[in-house]
């Protein structure tokens, strides 16, 4: 099933489901059929996320979606910005955080209602373009920003923040936690320095000299954008060549390890994965990989 339509966020549900955001609906995945389920026009939703049973959404102009049954009826609201929302994570007991341009939304009701927080105790703070969540602890990512960009953490519980990784010429597209390691990709708008990059868990909370590790690749990328694990089977996404591909590509922590595997056109936006098996939502199509029906990686 390959080239159904452009996307911009994927999710999986807890049942295995795929619900699949476009430039304006939102499709859930039904018996091998595809069902709008909701329509946005005028607005996009940047990512998409599934924990506890309820899917949640977030995108352009501070748009907020959410859904308790599998996506069959959506609630749509705002969050107070007009700015577009790239990420939006939860922990499955009624935490969900999102961001605007410089301060974090925190729910503890499953998103019934919020609260502000101001990140950045610095002068000329950062945007934010990530956030992954573990435990108690939220990791943020940052836009492009010649002096405060790069990974930062906040301790939820005491709003404790530390810079774990500093960044002036990239942003921070997307974290995961797998395998008790922090996993962030990056890139930026020029040239082709896209990095993935790990550091422990454990080296993260002795609050020690925080040593990253890099991962290393054949094909050098202008922009990682998105990174998704299911059971330590790792997958990203890239920025579009010269030419209108992105690339897919398989990422080993243990070799540090980058290994091409396939492309589809226009930006890889976001990816979700089952394994081996993976979507691709795209700029130009949607792109969905079965090991056992297509070439494997």
């Amino acid at each position: 099933m390959n080239n159904l339509l452009s996307s911009t966020a994927v999710t999986r549900t807890e049942e295995g489901s795929i619900v699949l955001a476009t430039s304006e609906n939102i499709f859930i995945e039904e018996n091998g059929k595809w069902i709008c389920s909701l329509s946005l026009s005028n607005y996009q939703i940047r990512d998409l996320t599934c924990s506890g049973g309820i899917i949640y959404g977030a995108g352009d102009n501070g748009i907020f979606i959410r859904s308790t049954n599998g996506g069959i009826d959506w609630l749509v609201e705002h969050f107070p910005t007009k700015a577009n929302v790239w990420s939006i994570v939860s922990n499955g007991k009624g935490l969900v955080v999102a961001h605007g341009e410089k301060v974090i939304y925190i729910s503890t009701n499953y998103g019934e209602t919020w609260s502000v927080l101001s990140p950045f105790g610095v002068h000329n703070p950062p945007s934010i373009r990530s956030l992954c969540l573990y435990e108690k602890y939220l990791f943020i990512g940052t836009k492009i920003h010649p002096e405060n960009g790069g990974v930062w953490m906040m301790d939820l519980s005491s709003h404790e923040v530390t810079k774990l990784n500093a960044k002036t010429n990239q942003m921070i597209s997307a974290m995961l936690v797998t395998n008790h390691q922090l996993v962030t990709v990056s890139g930026s708008c020029r040239g082709k320095d896209g990095i993935i990059e790990f550091i422990s868990l454990d080296d993260i909370k002795r609050k020690t000299d925080y040593q990253w590790n890099k991962c290393y690749s054949t094909d050098v990328q202008g922009s990682f954008l998105d990174i998704s694990a299911h059971n330590g089977v790792l997958f990203t996404t890239s920025s579009q060549n010269e030419s209108g591909y992105s690339t897919v590509s398989r990422v080993y922590l243990e070799s540090q390890q980058i290994v091409p595997c396939d492309y589809v056109r226009g930006h890889g936006w976001r990816i979700c994965n089952e394994n081996e098996n993976y979507i691709v939502a795209a700029q130009n199509e949607t792109r969905f990989f079965e090991k056992n029906s297509q070439r494997v990686c």
